[in-house]
C-alpha cells in the first residue's frame, strides 16, 4: 500500500506512475480472502496498539473490521446476488474525504476493497492525528499481510491541487466525496470520464428523540448508561460529525418531558465532568455569539449553559431552526407530543435520527410520514457514528459493483 504525498512541481510525473501502476493490475474479485485476512490483520492491530487505544473512534473501526463482522458482511453481498445476477468491481474508486471525521476514509476504502475494487484515497497535507496512527498501522499490516491489497491501494496527499483531482478523476470509474457543501461543489465540477459514476457526501444533519415515559421508567444505572451512548453519539468528534444530534426532541406530556430532561441533562453534566471534556476557546466564543443569533432569529425561548461543552437552547417552534451549528456541545430541545409532529420539520439535509424508547412500529410509521423527504437512518441511542454499508441512502455494497446480467 502506497502513501505518497505529491510535491506541486513533481506531483503530475510521480502521480501518472502510480495511476499507470494501479491500473495494469486486475482488481480483485469480492470478498477474495487476502482482502479479508488483510483487513482483519488491520482490525488486530487497531485493538492492541498502545496509541490507537487512545482513540475511542479508532476502536469502533477496529471492531467493524473484525472478521465476524466481515463474515456478516459477505453474507449480506451474496444476497444480493441471484443466478442470473453477479455483482463483479466497478474498477478505480476515488475516494476524497473530509479532515473533521478522521475514519471515514477507511469505512469507505473498506466497502470499496472488500468488493474488489482499485482505491486511490485523497488525504489532506493537514490530516489529523487520527490519520496518522491509521497510515502507520496500514504500512504495519502491509508487511505482514499485505499481499494483493498493497497492490490495489494507493494514499495520497496534497492540497487542493485541481489538476491532480482531475487526473486521478479522469482515471476512475467511482468518485465518493465526503466534505461541506462548497468543498463537495468544488470537486463535483472536476469532470469524470462519461462511465464512470459519483457518490456525494456532503453537510448533514441529525437529531435525537427520546420518548419521556420509557425514560423514567429507567433505573439509575439505564439513565446513566444513555447519557454515556448519548457522549459517544455526540462528542466523539466534537458534535461535528454529520451523524452526531444538534437537536433533541422529547416525546411526551409536557411534564414527563420536563422530568425526563432534567434528569438527562444531570447525568450527561456528570458523564462530560468524569470524561474531562473541553471546548476550545474559540469554540466557546462562536458557542456564544451563536446562541445571541438563535435568540433573535430561530425562536430560541431559554438558553441554559450547563458546563463546558453543554449549551442547551429551547425552542417552542421547529420551523425557525436553520440548520447553522458551531458543535462543542451546543445542543437545541424542542418538547413535543409525539413523533408525528416532527415530521414536518424534516428536511432532505436531515441524516440520522437516534431514538430511544419507540417501539418499531412507531419508528416505521415516522419513516412512512416522512416518506423520503428526509431522514435515511433511524437507529438506537449511541449508535449515530455506527458505519454501515447502508449510508445516507445508499447501499454501498450495491452502489460499488456492477450488476451483470447473465441470461438464461
Amino acid at each position: 500500500m502506497k502513501i505518497q504525498q505529491l510535491a506541486p512541481d513533481l506531483g503530475m510525473v510521480e502521480l501518472a506512475v502510480l495511476l499507470d501502476d494501479l491500473r495494469s493490475r486486475p482488481c480483485l474479485r469480492p470478498f477474495a480472502p487476502e482482502v479479508l485476512e488483510f483487513c482483519t490483520a488491520f482490525s488486530q492491530a487497531l485493538f492492541k496498539d498502545a496509541e490507537a487505544r487512545r482513540f475511542p473512534a479508532l476502536q469502533a473501526l477496529a471492531f467493524r473490521m473484525r472478521k465476524a463482522e466481515l463474515v456478516r458482511l459477505r453474507q449480506d453481498f451474496e444476497r444480493l446476488e441471484s443466478s442470473n445476477v453477479l455483482l463483479a468491481p466497478r474498477g478505480l474508486v476515488f475516494h476524497l474525504p473530509p479532515t473533521n471525521v478522521d475514519t471515514v476514509f477507511i469505512y469507505s476504502w473498506l466497502m470499496a476493497v472488500v468488493t474488489g475494487n482499485q482505491n486511490v484515497i485523497r488525504l489532506s497535507t493537514r490530516a489529523p492525528e487520527q490519520t496518522g496512527v491509521i497510515c502507520r498501522l496500514f504500512r504495519e499490516t502491509q508487511s505482514v499481510a499485505g499481499g494483493a491489497v498493497a497492490g490495489n491501494t494507493a494514499i495520497i496527499q496534497y492540497g487542493h491541487e485541481r489538476e491532480i483531482t482531475a487526473a486521478v478523476s479522469a482515471a476512475c470509474d467511482v468518485r465518493i466525496i465526503w466534505g461541506g457543501d462548497a468543498s463537495v461543489e468544488a470537486v463535483r465540477s472536476v469532470p469524470l470520464p462519461p462511465h464512470a459514476k459519483e457518490l456525494t457526501f456532503p453537510d448533514r444533519y441529525s437529531l435525537a428523540a427520546i420518548h419521556a415515559d420509557p425514560y423514567l421508567a429507567l433505573d439509575t444505572a439505564g439513565r446513566v448508561s444513555l447519557a454515556e451512548a448519548f457522549f459517544n453519539d455526540t462528542y466523539w468528534f466534537d458534535q461535528m460529525a454529520c451523524s452526531s444530534p444538534r437537536l433533541v426532541v422529547w416525546c411526551g406530556s409536557p411534564e414527563a418531558s420536563n422530568a425526563c430532561a432534567e434528569s438527562f441533562w444531570q447525568h450527561l453534566r456528570e458523564h462530560l465532568a468524569r470524561k474531562a471534556y473541553e471546548i476550545e476557546t474559540g469554540t466557546r466564543l462562536n458557542q456564544f455569539t451563536f446562541s445571541c443569533r438563535a435568540v433573535l432569529d430561530q425562536g430560541v425561548a431559554g438558553y441554559q449553559r450547563l458546563a463546558d461543552g453543554l449549551t442547551l437552547l429551547r425552542l417552542e417552534r421547529l420551523d425557525t431552526v436553520t440548520r447553522e451549528h458551531p458543535g462543542g456541545g451546543l445542543l437545541f430541545q424542542y418538547a413535543a407530543p409525539s413523533l408525528a409532529e416532527v415530521a414536518a420539520f424534516v428536511q432532505r439535509r436531515d441524516q440520522t435520527m437516534c431514538a430511544f424508547g419507540f417501539t418499531q412500529e412507531e419508528l416505521r410509521a415516522f419513516a412512512r410520514l416522512v416518506n423520503g423527504r428526509g431522514v435515511d437512518r433511524i437507529v438506537p441511542l449511541g449508535q449515530a457514528l455506527t458505519f454501515d454499508y447502508r449510508w445516507d441512502g445508499y447501499n454501498l455494497l450495491q452502489e460499488l459493483t456492477r450488476h451483470v446480467y447473465i441470461g438464461r
